[in-house]
């Protein structure tokens, strides 16, 4: 199982690459933010992606867990003292609520806020990373992702695409 922020969310299903969660997790855990982010507003917008997000919620393969009042309270504190948005924190606050060891989150100060929560935080890239290790995906396949993120605005630095490349070199 795991638990997952909208942004990695977000950007598999604008390349229409959700499936590759499932080749990774059985389970996909969200907050209610994170639903509301990702389905709720996107479908208001009529974003692609909120429909293609809330078909895997809808199959069960995505699960909505509702936060009590105290992990809602813990959440907006989180997200205060990182300053971080409230589907992050409700993301955090969730996977420690679920003894999780990590977290899917690719935001900079989402990453120190689950570090600080003790939980090890991944990234959309770590996903792709770990198809490759396990012989799930080709390193061309791989990179072929990784450019398709990057044309759907994901961001990412030189620097850490260099290095993305250089592990898949190693494989």
């Amino acid at each position: 199982m795991v638990v997952i922020n909208a942004s990695p969310l977000i950007y598999l299903a604008k390349i229409n690459r959700l499936d590759l969660l499932t080749k990774v997790f059985d389970t996909i855990q969200i907050a209610p933010e994170v639903k509301r982010e990702c389905i709720d507003a996107g479908k208001r917008k009529n974003y692609p992606d909120a429909y293609r997000i809330e078909k895997f919620l809808l199959e069960g393969r995505i699960r909505v867990h509702s936060l009590s009042k105290e992990a809602l309270v813990r959440a907006e504190e989180l997200a205060n003292l990182f300053k971080i948005d409230i589907g992050e924190a409700q993301s955090i606050i969730l996977a420690k609520e679920k003894k999780e060891a990590q977290i899917l989150v690719d935001q900079t100060h989402a990453r120190e806020a689950a570090k600080f929560m003790e939980i090890r935080p991944r990234g959309t890239l770590n996903i792709i990373l770990t198809l490759v290790e396990h012989s799930l995906i080709s390193t061309e396949e791989a990179i072929h992702l990784v450019n398709a993120l990057i044309e759907s605005n994901f961001y990412i630095s030189v620097k850490i695409y260099q290095k993305f490349l250089e592990f898949l070199k190693q494989k």
